[in-house]
């Protein structure tokens, strides 16, 4: 019998790093709306994301927010759409990005994003490691 390589703990990386690339698409969407009037900064909150694809991927329903955006919505796509926040102060013109804010946002997750990216390197190289040492070299 065969061990999958994909076990749990690699599974958990996987869908970390689903969240927090789901994550980074939140943040720049922030940067690229930060002149838009009435546009209202989003978040996209790790642990509750996290534990929503865990506990209860195929739960949700979608979030429209356009009615053309709804096309090929995955049960994970799903999620990220009914975590997400929106901020409720605004500006002049009614918009709600800080790009200060937004930048460190983006430097924080890219920063634990590599580091789980690391983690998951680790286990490959864990498995070359032992695949190499049955092979007798």
């Amino acid at each position: 019998m065969m061990i999958s390589p994909w076990d749990a703990g690699t599974h958990l990386y996987e869908r970390a790093l689903d969240v927090r690339s789901g994550i980074h698409e939140t943040i720049a969407s922030n940067m690229a709306n930060e002149e838009t009037p009435g546009y209202k900064a989003r978040q996209l909150p790790f642990r509750e994301t996290f534990s929503a694809i865990l506990h209860g991927a195929g739960q949700l329903d979608p979030m429209v927010t356009h009615h053309r955006h709804l096309g090929g919505l995955t049960n994970e796509n799903k999620i990220f759409q009914q975590t997400i926040k929106q901020d409720v102060g605004a500006g002049i013109d009614e918009n709600t990005v800080n790009l200060e804010q937004e930048m460190t946002l983006m430097a924080e997750n890219t920063l634990l994003y590599m580091a789980v990216n690391q983690f998951l390197d680790g286990r490959f190289e864990g498995w070359k490691n032992a695949i190499n040492e049955g092979r007798g070299g």
